[in-house]
């Protein structure tokens, strides 16, 4: 079948990049269909049946469709960052952030996460930046061309919030990650400005799963799901990986402050959804918030105003700092938020190995604040657990 939303497109749109959706024992059959009808192949991952193919006009689309074996054909949507478009001129770095959730307390007991792998989704990292040396970093960007560095800078941001090594900046500035796990960074996000298809994000998702990550940090998305959450494909995919076990930390999205403003796919039911809060607490306007479509949303919230950390050299971000060159930046938004709320998660994984996001929750709902659709129950401190 066709995705609404994409089958609401053929009317307007002469041609557009899709993503093919198939039973997986029919992955090699119907490459070669699409091979045989002389499409370009974007990638394809055949252990969850997912096949993206470059833009094509709406009667190959039906005819892709009426493939034995297609269970349905999504747009190869675009994504975005969630992170406010400038560098702020003020700061709040990490080494005091990560105080909010009671960091400091998990690494005197001895929990820093280190036995946990975090996957993080996103523009790619600086690999050579101290704070992240030695972490893995691959690419699911696959058109018009395969890139590999972080050259806007907020992967890096976010990969440092997650788990970067303690370190002084040149203006002396301590910055550290909430937890020092080990990462695996997809840049699945990029062309200079931040976006990535729905197949690239999805790629991107499938190489964190397969390279034994454990939670996802995904500080991206899009105002909304195609189709709705039901069919869209990136929720498919977080339902289908929470079932094995791994536990998504997702972007609420920066579009509050009016309500019903979750993102996609912050707005899957099975994703630890984060919003925002300032150092005194407070939820900054752009932080998305839940309301009636989305009543269990956000369900938790992060510092996501100001945050210093470390940043891609000589990226976007890097170079609007007014300490530019130096691979630090402050900057806000939900992306900022939700990497904090990640390395959390890495904390408690380490103290309870079988904590599922589920589970999560419902200790947030005895122990934090009541819910609400801004701050959602608040935000995680070591001492609930």
């Amino acid at each position: 079948m066709l995705n609404p939303y994409l089958e609401h497109r053929l009317f307007t749109i002469p041609v557009q990049p899709i993503l093919v959706e198939v039973d997986v024992a029919q992955v090699a059959a119907i490459l070669g269909n699409l091979t045989g009808m002389k499409l370009n192949i974007t990638g394809t991952i055949p252990t969850f049946g997912f096949i993206g193919v470059a833009p094509v006009k709406p009667e190959i689309i039906r005819a892709i469709n009426a493939l034995p074996g297609v269970r349905m054909v999504h747009a190869d949507q675009v994504k975005t960052i969630f992170q406010m478009p400038t560098a702020e001129p003020q700061w709040w770095p990490t080494s005091e952030s990560r105080q909010m959730l009671e960091a400091e307390s998990a690494f005197r007991q001895g929990f820093t996460g280190e036995a946990v792998k975090v996957g993080v989704t996103d523009t790619g990292i600086d690999a050579t930046h101290p704070q992240l040396v030695g972490q893995e970093w691959y690419s699911t960007i696959s058109w018009p061309a395969r890139e590999i560095l972080d050259e806007n800078g907020h992967g890096s941001h976010v990969a440092s919030t997650v788990a970067g090594k303690l370190h002084y900046t040149p203006m002396g500035v301590p910055v550290e990650g909430v937890s020092h796990s080990p990462l695996v960074s997809v840049k699945c996000l990029g062309r200079g400005i931040g976006t990535g298809f729905t197949s690239e994000i999805i790629n991107a998702m499938t190489v964190c799963y397969d390279k034994g990550a454990q939670i996802i940090s995904m500080s991206l998305g899009s105002e909304e799901c195609q189709g709705g959450c039901e069919v869209c494909p990136e929720c498919r995919m977080v339902k289908t990986l929470t079932d094995r076990g791994v536990i998504f930390v997702i972007a609420a999205g920066n579009s509050g402050p009016e309500e019903n403003t979750i993102g996609c796919p912050g707005c899957n039911p099975s994703a630890i959804t984060v919003a925002a809060v300032d150092r005194d607490g407070n939820p900054p306007s752009f932080s998305s918030r839940g309301g009636s479509r989305f009543p269990s949303k956000p369900d938790v919230a992060g510092p996501g105003v100001k945050i210093y950390s470390g940043t891609s050299r000589a990226s976007l971000i890097d170079v609007q700092d007014p300490q530019a060159g130096a691979g630090f930046a402050s900057i806000s938004g939900t992306s900022m938020a939700t990497p904090h709320v990640s390395g959390f998660m890495a904390l408690l994984k380490q103290k309870y190995p079988g904590m599922t996001s589920a589970q999560f929750k419902q200790i947030m709902a005895a122990r934090g604040h009541s819910h609400d659709f801004i701050t959602g129950y608040g935000v995680p401190k070591w001492s609930y657990f």
